[in-house]
């Protein structure tokens, strides 16, 4: 597995996994897209790509701050390929989320993906979901006036991914529709959904006690690590494979208190 890695040049091994991930889901994306024409097997068969493509959002998410690939390239391709699976642009994510939410997560009012609203109570689900969906393109910009050179590879990767939608749409509307346009919408909501219970009702400025963690197995498995959340926001440019060993080294430091979350409290 070694020398497959470093052959396809991987930076880690363990992201062989991921990688097969998103290309086996890319396969039968483009598959579907071009073979399947009864309307009512592509439904199907778009709502069952729909499990993959979230595991792949995860991806995107450790793709962001460790980038799979040495060269810059091959990351820039993996990035397109990603996002015309889950609606996440990489260079997006590492400005909305490295260079806002991971500074300002133990203020959750300056937060860019807040949970408290103007008054400082907490948010429900939805309105978390929409503030984060609406505003999500807003702080993008904001932050990205401190930081050009991802602001530039934003731009890039946002044209590169419309030219490639637009082609879909003219050659067949309606799986473009199924297989790209409704995925990219509904992979990013589950995303944004999934990430309420990270932090929710910890107004803690502590980093030991800012962050929930979730160390289900089988969690952890599919969704690469995204489970260990303390873990990551006390070490963010750690790979995702080595945050288990160190959860492990800073567990007896963590003080959390319950969570409420339904979420929280299956997974934890």
């Amino acid at each position: 597995m070694k020398h497959l890695a470093r052959w396809l040049g991987l930076r880690y091994t363990q992201d062989l996994a991921p990688l097969a991930l998103v290309v086996c889901t890319a396969v039968l994306q483009w598959t579907a897209y071009l073979r399947v024409h009864d309307i009512r097997a592509a439904i199907v068969c778009a709502t069952l790509l729909l499990l993959p493509q979230i595991a792949v959002s995860t991806a995107v998410h450790n793709q962001s701050h460790v980038g799979m690939f040495s060269g810059a390239w091959a990351n820039r391709v993996l990035e397109l390929v990603m996002f015309l699976q889950t609606g996440m642009y990489a260079a997006k994510f590492r400005l909305h989320h490295s260079r806002g939410h991971h500074l300002h997560y133990t203020q959750p009012e300056r937060d860019p993906s807040r949970w408290v609203d103007a008054s400082g109570a907490r948010m429900s689900r939805l309105v978390y979901v929409a503030h984060y969906f609406l505003t999500y393109d807003y702080h993008v910009l904001r932050i990205g006036r401190t930081c050009t050179h991802l602001r530039r590879r934003c731009l890039l990767q946002v044209v590169a991914s419309f030219i490639v939608l637009a082609v879909l749409l003219f050659h067949d509307p309606r799986n473009a529709f199924l297989f790209f346009v409704a995925p990219i919408v509904l992979v990013w909501l589950n995303f944004i959904n999934m990430t309420y219970d990270d932090h929710i009702d910890l107004y803690s400025q502590d980093p030991f006690k800012a962050s929930h963690t979730k160390t289900n197995h089988w969690l952890n498995l599919v969704f690469f690590n995204n489970g260990y959340h303390l873990a990551h926001h006390l070490r963010p440019g750690l790979h995702w494979s080595r945050l288990p060993q160190f959860h492990r080294q800073i567990a007896q430091r963590i003080d959390v208190p319950p969570s409420a979350s339904a979420l929280n409290r299956w997974f934890r």
